[in-house]
């Protein structure tokens, strides 16, 4: 009787690990491992107007973030992420996620893939090399729901010229005009003329289009 009574005092959810904490302390660097336990960010945005997902075909695992941004002022309201992955794609997926959490996405920079590196490698140390995959996927997936985002205001844009950059309201017709006229060789050049592709990069891509097609 007194077995029943205290069973039934536990709590409704614990958060219990497949494996003993003395063995995922092992498995995990500590930093790892603290994130993995307890991470800030798990779990899917209801209101999210942009989501992406990557999977790994080396292993089996996913990973995806979702987004709620505010329109007008182009911050992001929420941000998460779901993983089946292992301890280190939910710490970098929990990092990602405080990252994009009140961000403006016009101070993004594309989602720069060594800046992302560096942060990981200060927030962790350096991932184990058969790990950096991890943080790999998670900037995939990031990109894929910002390039959701862009998709889902391109739908809900009602201006009459199309629109290219969402970050900086840059349309077709400026970007094509600039380039017709100075022939530029990078989207780099683009974006310092025009601020187009500096904020989430999901436009960047298809400047790179345009270039390509204007220089054919």
């Amino acid at each position: 009787m007194l077995l029943r009574t205290a069973c039934l005092r536990r709590p409704a959810f614990t958060f219990e690990p497949a494996l003993p904490t003395f063995y995922l302390m092992a498995i995990y660097p500590v930093r790892v491992n603290k994130r993995f336990r307890s991470p800030r960010y798990a779990g899917r945005i209801r209101a999210a107007n942009g989501v992406g997902t990557a999977a790994s075909f080396e292993c089996g695992c996913f990973v995806r973030i979702s987004l709620a941004v505010e329109p007008l002022s182009k911050s992001i309201r929420l941000a998460g992420f779901q993983t089946n992955g292992c301890g280190f794609m939910t710490a970098v997926a929990d990092l990602m996620a405080e990252i994009l959490a009140g961000a403006n996405l016009t101070e993004l920079h594309a989602l720069d893939e060594n800046e992302f590196d560096r942060t990981v490698s200060d927030s962790f140390g350096p991932l184990p090399a058969e790990r950096t995959q991890c943080a790999g996927l998670v900037l995939e997936a990031a990109r894929a729901a910002l390039a959701d985002h862009r998709s889902y205001l391109i739908e809900e844009f009602r201006g009459e010229k199309a629109l290219i950059c969402t970050c900086f309201g840059v349309s077709e017709e400026t970007i094509d005009a600039f380039i017709l006229a100075n022939r530029p060789r990078t989207i780099e050049d683009v974006t310092a003329a025009c601020r187009a592709g500096a904020g989430c990069g999901s436009c960047r891509m298809l400047i790179q289009e345009m270039i390509d097609e204007a220089l054919a």
